[in-house]
Order: structure tokens, then sequence, then C-alpha cells
């Protein structure tokens, strides 16, 4: 997921925001009078009456999704565009993808990526073609990525807006297996290699030297074996995209490092979401609950950059990593509705925190941000999402092409 966050004067993110959510309340009232029978042909004449009034930019962007919406269309082979998949903070991260597609059925794809933040990140790929009935999926990658300036902040939900930064390298090689028995039900097998090298961001003044200091990890580049495993139910039409359906789902994680040095842990990732169709999937409400937890022997310790986290894309009101610990839990609630075929606006709030212990980990002393935003999507894929959120440290706008939370 990619995103950036920038903070708005009070007036200048309200003038937006009313602006992005004036046309939804109108075409909402509309909407709730429809009658089901004309409900197709309605719906485009409104969509075409609507869009006169978007620039011509935002028109043409629409027009677009629409064809390929329609048609089906697949990502092209050869040479095409991507953007993110950097760490997150990267900022506005366009790049280069090229696809090839084997005899087998087996695909490879390389991609390079660069940001606006300096963050860099090279790929390779490769995707067997459906194995055991179609049920199975083998995919390997290697990767570096590069983020010269990640954000941060000192530890626990109390921690102040103080901000520093340190660098992060990671250079990984993994393969996993996914395996889908039924429609709705998914297992996940993988083991990777990764190292990380860490250190001080570029002028860090010496109060950020003592805080990175005062990490556990800093300074340590453990290389790791990680192994994961998951399962999930997910009932969702789409994971990119949905108006209906759950998701439950699990991921243990297992780092053993390597190298010298007591940083071997265990993770354990749980996910609960919900959408709740109303008038004829004009209207989603959406809840979930999402939390995690590490585990580790005596005397060993969670590098400070693979602890849970909070903040960004969970935490829309707060900058991202703006929360860490040894576990975390957040929620999010957020309301949904149909403005045009492409095109969603909604109001959430968010709420989570992070413990160093496990019986710290309740919904007692939470963090919370509320906002409102809109959200561009195909019927099973959120191309960019703006919300504007505000919290205890202030008014955010976060712009992000993945879906909430991811």
């Amino acid at each position: 997921m990619t995103s950036f966050h920038q903070r708005l004067p009070l007036r200048l993110a309200s003038a937006v925001l009313l602006q992005l959510l004036s046309v939804a309340g109108a075409t909402f009232a509309q909407e709730a009078g429809s009658r089901e029978k004309d409900q197709t042909a309605q719906q485009e004449e409104k969509d075409d009456s609507l869009l006169k009034f978007l620039p011509e930019r935002i028109r043409r962007r629409v027009e677009r999704i629409k064809q390929a919406d329609s048609t089906g269309a697949e990502a092209p082979h050869g040479f095409a565009p991507t953007f993110g998949d950097i760490k997150r903070g990267s900022g506005f991260a366009p790049g280069v993808a090229y696809g090839l597609s084997l005899p087998s059925g087996a695909v490879v794809i390389l991609k390079g990526v660069y940001s606006i933040n300096n963050y860099k990140l090279v790929q390779m790929a490769a995707q067997s073609p459906p194995l055991a009935a179609r049920r199975v999926i083998v995919r390997a990658r290697a990767r570096w990525q590069d983020a010269p300036s990640v954000r941060l902040y000192g530890l626990g939900s109390d921690s102040p807006d103080v901000r520093s930064g340190y660098a992060e390298t990671r250079t990984e090689v993994s393969g996993e297996a996914a395996w889908t028995p039924a429609r709705f039900i998914r297992f996940l097998a993988g083991v990777g290699l990764e190292q990380f090298d860490t250190g001080l961001a570029h002028n860090t003044g010496a109060a950020g030297s003592l805080l990175l200091a005062s990490m556990p990890g800093a300074g340590a580049d453990p290389r790791y074996v990680h192994g994961q495993a998951s399962a999930a139910i997910d009932l969702r039409d789409s994971p990119g995209y949905t108006r209906r359906g759950s998701l439950l789902s699990a991921t243990f994680h297992e780092y053993h490092q390597t190298s010298d040095g007591p940083f071997s842990f265990q993770r354990v990732d749980a996910v609960a979401e919900q959408y709740i169709p109303v008038l004829k999937d004009k209207w989603v409400l959406f809840v979930n609950l999402h939390a995690a937890t590490t585990s580790l022997a005596s005397a060993h310790d969670v590098p400070f950059f693979l602890l849970p986290d909070l903040g960004g894309h969970d935490l829309r009101g707060f900058s991202d990593y703006r929360f860490r610990d040894r576990h975390s839990i957040n929620s999010t609630a957020e309301s949904r509705w149909f403005v045009l075929r492409y095109l969603d606006a909604a109001i959430f709030y968010d709420a989570g925190k992070v413990a160093s212990t496990t019986s710290s980990l309740d919904f007692h002393g939470l963090q919370s941000s509320v906002g409102a935003g809109v959200r561009l999507h195909t019927r099973q894929l959120t191309l960019v999402r703006l919300d504007v959120a505000h919290s205890r440290d202030g008014l955010r706008l976060v712009i992000a092409f993945s879906p909430v939370g991811q």
C-alpha cells in the first residue's frame, strides 16, 4: 500500500471535504427513491449527468475505468506503468513493470519503482499456473527495497508527537504456496530469507540519534529465516473492493534469526471484517477489528522495525508508524455510500492502541480519529482513496491506493 499524509490548515481541509461530499449528499438522496426495475438505466443517466460537474481530467479517468470494467480487459503483457508497493510513507511512487507469460501458463513480472521521497524498489516475481485442479498456486520473488527516511516515534500509545527518522534497507528471497479448497476458504504457507540494514536517516539531529539508540534492535541488522502460515474465510466479493460479505483471517509468523543476536520471535495477526449492504448496495456499513501480538523467549526482543504499529492506514488521523509496541489492536467503523458507479463517499471513525503487555491490550485509552473522504474504484479494485482525518495530532489528508486497512 502506498499513501502519503500532509498537515492541512483547517480552512483548506474543510473546503476540500465539503467539495468532495456536496455531490455525494445530493446523489444519495436521489438514489434512495429510485425504482428497482429502472435502476440500471436511471443510474447510467445520473452518472452521465453528474460527470459533467467533475474536472475534465477526472471525467476522462472515470470513462476509462467504465470502459475497462465493461470489457473485462486485463493488464497488458510487456511493459506497463506501476505504482507503489514500497514501504509505507514512500509518497507517490511511480514505476515500470514488465510482464511475461510463459507457454506453461506461468507468469514472470519484473518491476522497478522510485518515489518522490527517494524510496526505491526492485523486484522479480514469478507465479505458477493453477495446479491441483486449479486450487493451488505457487509464487516466488526476489526483492530489494530502500527506505532512506522512515518515520520514527517513541514506543507506546502515549508517545509525544515528536518525530525522528531512520533508514531501512531490506533484501528478501521468498516463496509461498496458496491453497483454495473452496471459493471462500484459503490457506497459505511460505518461507523466505530476509536481511535488514538500518541506520540514521539523513540530517537526523542529536535528539533523533538518541531516540533511535533507545529502540530495541537498533544497529543489529538481523538476518532471518521468516516462515509464515495463514488461514482465511473470505466471503467478500473481492479483496480489492466489496460492498458485502465478511473476512476472518489469522497469520502466524516465525522470525528465526540466523545472525548472532537475541532477536528471534513469533508474531500473530488476526483480522475480522464485515460489510453490511443497505438500500440495494447503495449504502454500505463497514466494521473491522485487527489485532497483532508478539511472543519470544526470555532475554530476547523484537526489533523496533518489526513491532506491530498503528498510524496512517488504520488510524488515519495519525502519521505512518505513529505508535509501536509489542502488541496492538485497532478497529474502524465506516459508512460508505454510492455517488457514481465508480465513486463512493464515506465517513469513518478509527480507534486503536499499542501495548507492551497482553494484559494491557484492551479497549481503554484508545487513540482515535474521525473523518470523511471518497473512493474511486472499479467493481473489484480500489484505485484511489482520498480521506481527510482529524486526531489529537491535528488534521491530515490521506491519499492511498488500496482499501481501508491495507
